[in-house]
């Protein structure tokens, strides 16, 4: 009898071998979709699965199919009592994750702790964090994956009076790229700049255009390759400075020949472009910068809103994205006499009659916090310089993971097909 079971199992086995598998490509297609929470728990379950899960290949494809979805946030809280704490805000399921800063993983023989820096800019999944007084250190670190690195100290003997920090991907050179501003008691109305690649030992100082000076409202954006700032030039010219980080040259955007009658303006990405945001007493104006380098650029109002409310440098707002075609998302601040602050998040309306303002609600905001865009991926800050995104890599990276699933599993996996390989290629670059 136990000749006879152990052929009904080996005949059962030889079946299951035959019986159809999901390609690799197509199990990494559906894992990418799941939520951050669940491909974590997916780590877990065997060594093959954490291998894919860390593959370049599912890092690239995962981040895309990220950057598709709607805007996550990291929000920090500004009371010194509660900023060892990062929150991850879905705004679609008005859901917060709490993110202690104390699990992240320094790599560095300086025991230096992460609590107490703030929130500074995002690319990719990777957050930058730095001090807000002192010029040293810079943290890149993933909260998802809780890995961290710090960067090369400066070693500028002058005192900084001030610095504003830039984060982007370089696509050229496939690297990362920190560029820092900065003025010094040396000189403090004029803005000097240094770049460093995320993996290099050493800062190197940039040449900017002559007598520029950033404004201090807001931090660089990273746009079409380039990141971005509002400056002042001493002959009272405002304009837009940009840096390319493939060459690492500055070119100017300049402003309409009129200037802005606004109180003030901010600067950030709507709907994949550059956008102004001019903020009067009672009317928000949207001004788009179209063109490019070669044949150069232009400003124009897209729309000017009456917001019906009076805004003041007590009851002020901040711009972040577009929640739908229809409607912006603002954090509003306001001040009471006390000088004590209180933020909140809410869903501004323009085309209506009468504008509308819907309120999320999301428990679990801090009081006062400071807010920036994310797109949760598995980007790693210690594997800094990616795989090459060639069809060839893509294959052999598949290849690999199938090997590594039969070995695992004891069953054949089909190999990568050409079709769905070049599919997944060309969807990773639609973003680029």
């Amino acid at each position: 009898m136990e000749n006879a079971k152990r052929r009904r199992v080996s005949s059962c086995n030889v079946d299951a071998q035959k019986q159809p598998v999901f390609p690799v490509e197509i199990f990494c297609e559906i894992l990418a979709r799941l939520p951050v929470e669940s491909i974590l728990r997916c780590r877990s379950v065997c060594r093959s699965w954490l291998s894919m899960i860390r593959s370049s290949f599912f890092i690239n494809l995962q981040q895309n199919i990220s950057n598709d979805k709607p805007p996550q946030f990291i929000v920090q809280s500004q009371s010194s009592a509660d900023m060892n704490n990062l929150y991850l805000l879905d705004m679609g399921r008005c859901k917060l994750r709490e993110i202690r800063l104390e699990n992240i993983e320094l790599r560095t023989r300086f025991k230096l702790q992460l609590p107490g820096l703030e929130i500074r800019c995002s690319c990719d999944g990777l957050l930058c964090m730095a001090s807000d007084q002192k010029l040293d250190p810079i943290f890149i670190c993933n909260p998802i994956t809780r890995e961290c690195v710090i960067l090369p100290l400066s070693r500028l003997k002058s005192f900084v009076v001030s610095h504003q920090i830039g984060f982007g991907f370089d696509k050229l050179s496939q690297k990362y790229k920190i560029i820092r501003e900065y003025r010094t008691s040396n000189n403090k109305n004029e803005s000097q700049f240094q770049i460093i690649t995320l993996g290099e030992s050493s800062w190197r100082q940039l040449n900017p255009p002559p007598n520029v000076s950033v404004s201090q409202l807001d931090a660089a954006v990273f746009w079409n390759g380039s990141l971005h700032w509002v400056v002042d030039f001493k002959t009272g010219n405002e304009s837009i400075l940009a840096l390319d980080l493939s060459d690492e040259k500055f070119h100017t955007i300049p402003f309409p020949k009129f200037r802005f009658s606004g109180e003030y303006f901010e600067l950030l990405v709507l709907r994949g472009s550059l956008t102004i945001v001019e903020h009067e007493s009672t009317t928000m104006k949207i001004w788009k910068v179209t063109g490019n380098k070669i044949e150069g650029f232009s400003v124009h109002c897209m729309d000017e809103y009456d917001t019906h409310v009076c805004w003041n440098r007590y009851h002020c707002y901040t711009t972040f994205c577009h929640p739908n075609c229809d409607s912006l998302l603002l954090q509003v601040c306001l001040t009471d006499n006390r000088n004590a602050k209180r933020d909140w998040f809410t869903e501004f309306v323009p085309g209506m009659e009468v504008p509308q303002y819907f309120h999320p609600n999301i428990r679990g905001l801090p009081n006062h916090f400071r807010t920036v865009s994310f797109s949760p991926s598995f980007v790693s800050p210690i594997a800094a310089p990616m795989c090459s995104k060639s069809a060839t890599s893509l294959r052999e990276q598949l290849s690999l993971i199938s090997s590594e699933w039969t070995s695992c599993f004891g069953f054949h996996c089909p190999k990568p097909n050409n079709g769905i390989l070049t599919s997944l290629f060309f969807s990773k670059w639609r973003w680029a």
